[in-house]
């Protein structure tokens, strides 16, 4: 078995993973409609305000992704009835919409705005619709709203970041790592700090990584006793070329591939004892059959002088 490193790989995956650590200067945030307002809007009507919103978010620099913040609407009716024009009546609704920006994880609210809509028609539902279709996308208090935020967000993290850094550090010391990247990923590309978030975070998927090897490698050198093979060399195949301690896994293949080329020669080391061993015998046997084929002919030789060259006939009647 032959290790070898694909350094393309390690060099491409070194790149990604650098630019995935660069700040960016958007900040993810997702339209999140609770139970009741749905509720109230019924599926098309709750659909129709989710794009809008989602226009809303794009239209003001955000990336309408998921993330740890959402734009999350309540819709409160403040007044209904209905209107006779004459010709027909009509229902009215008045209601005020609210948009808040805020932290999905912990609720935090970092600002919001109430905007009075009116829609008419001739049902709730129609309504609804109505008034979700007087929400203006470019509405300047709207954009105010997401600048503000924005704003709010950054100035929060700033004011929490010693001590967010202290509860990551406390995480880390007590190896909770899941939950300390949790609360580093928390934290928006945009604050002033986020270089020493990005540094905190490759330190401890550092840790993690070398958690994971050294069980992998623990694992694969049980493996390896048991005379499983295959087995060790597929958890090896596992472990993440990133990880600071994967030398210990080059380390690991070299020396299998040593103690592999070490009972290999052995073997050809017995096996060559033993032709010669097989070549011994079989000389011992043919200097064997050698020497008894002499002492015959000795004997028989000496049993021809001590007849004195008499015939059989003469040696066996005495003539």
């Amino acid at each position: 078995m032959r290790f070898t490193r694909n350094i393309f790989a390690l060099v491409a995956a070194m790149f990604m993973g650098v630019a995935a650590l660069q700040a960016q200067d958007v900040i993810d945030m997702s339209v999140s409609i609770d139970q009741d307002t749905a509720e109230l809007l019924g599926e098309n009507n709750t659909l129709a305000l989710r794009n809008k919103l989602s226009k809303i978010i794009t239209r003001n620099g955000m990336a309408d992704a998921e993330g740890f913040f959402a734009l999350v609407p309540s819709i409160a009716i403040t007044d209904d009835g209905i209107v006779d024009t004459g010709m027909a009546k009509m229902r009215v609704m008045y209601a005020d919409l609210t948009l808040s920006v805020v932290n999905i994880v912990d609720g935090t609210v970092f600002d919001s705005q109430t905007v009075a809509l009116q829609g008419n028609g001739n049902s709730d539902e129609a309504c609804l619709r109505a008034i979700i279709n007087k929400l203006n996308v470019n509405d300047a208090r709207l954009s105010k709203l997401l600048r503000d935020a924005r704003t709010s967000i950054d100035a929060f993290y700033e004011r929490q970041m010693p001590n967010l850094m202290k509860k990551v550090d406390t995480m880390i010391a007590t190896e909770k790592y899941e939950e300390a990247l949790a609360a580093l990923s928390l934290i928006p590309e945009s604050v002033a700090e986020y270089n020493e978030v990005c540094d905190k975070r490759v330190e401890v998927y550092n840790r993690v990584l070398e958690i994971e090897t050294s069980r992998l490698l623990a694992e694969a050198d049980n493996l390896v006793r048991m005379g499983r093979i295959d087995e060790a060399l597929e958890k090896c195949r596992m472990a993440d070329i990133m990880s600071p301690n994967y030398g210990d896994v080059v380390a690991f293949l070299k020396r299998l591939d040593e103690e592999a080329a070490a009972a290999e020669a052995a073997m050809l080391e017995q096996k060559r004892l033993e032709a010669e061993a097989a070549r011994s015998r079989e000389n011992m046997d043919q200097c064997a059959k050698s020497k008894g084929e002499n002492i015959k002919q000795e004997i028989r030789k000496s049993k021809s002088n001590e007849s004195g060259g008499k015939s059989i006939s003469q040696s066996l009647f005495g003539l």
